[in-house]
């Protein structure tokens, strides 16, 4: 499977992988493999990690079905944060909770290595146990959350069946939509039938 990915943002992809919360059909993290995809496509884990993680999977059925229910309840919880952002409105404490709880196995085993443009975070462990693919994300929820430059530039898509959650990058910040060529196309398909229908 291959996720789409214009969030702008680790966290805010992940949310993603449901794009219509009405609709449980548009749920895309269907199964402990398609966390493993999503972790190899945003480059959490390598290759030969995907591979570990999948073979572990294989062998500990309910473990895999375990790491997954964790990661759909930290996406809702992701979801919920951001969606309050994208509004204007306080945050449920649950999911913030939800989020905080999750924070001290993100952050341990985190190390600074050398890189191309300087240096960067690393973790070496990012294959031992299935729900190692976690830790990043909920790093970047946390990082995005703190970035205060950042943070106001957070939007809901307004599709009317799109709970997609983006940065607006845009410079005068009037971005709507998820894409103009799904949502934002679909809005002015439906307010050119309304005006048609009006002029009747």
């Amino acid at each position: 499977m291959t996720f789409e990915l214009s969030g702008g943002a680790l966290c805010l992809d992940f949310a993603n992988t449901w794009a219509d919360r009405e609709r449980p059909e548009k749920d895309y993290l269907k199964g402990y493999p398609e966390l493993v995809a999503f972790a190899r496509q945003t480059g959490i884990v390598t290759e030969d990690q995907a591979a570990e993680l999948s073979r572990q999977a294989r062998e500990d059925e309910a473990g895999a079905a375990a790491a997954l229910e964790t990661a759909r309840t930290l996406r809702e919880a992701i979801y919920r944060l951001f969606s309050a952002v994208a509004a204007d409105t306080a945050p449920p404490r649950n999911a913030l909770e939800a989020l905080n709880a999750a924070l001290p196995e993100a952050l341990s085993g985190l190390q600074i290595v050398p890189s191309v443009s300087g240096f960067a975070w690393h973790r070496s462990d990012a294959a031992d146990s299935l729900a190692a693919p976690l830790r990043l994300i909920v790093r970047s929820a946390a990082e995005l959350l703190t970035a205060y430059d950042t943070l106001p530039r957070v939007r809901e898509c307004d599709g009317a069946d799109c709970t997609w959650l983006f940065l607006d990058q845009s410079r005068n910040r009037s971005r709507r939509w998820c894409s103009m060529e799904s949502c934002g196309n679909r809005a002015k398909v439906r307010r050119h039938y309304r005006r048609t229908r009006a002029g009747r």
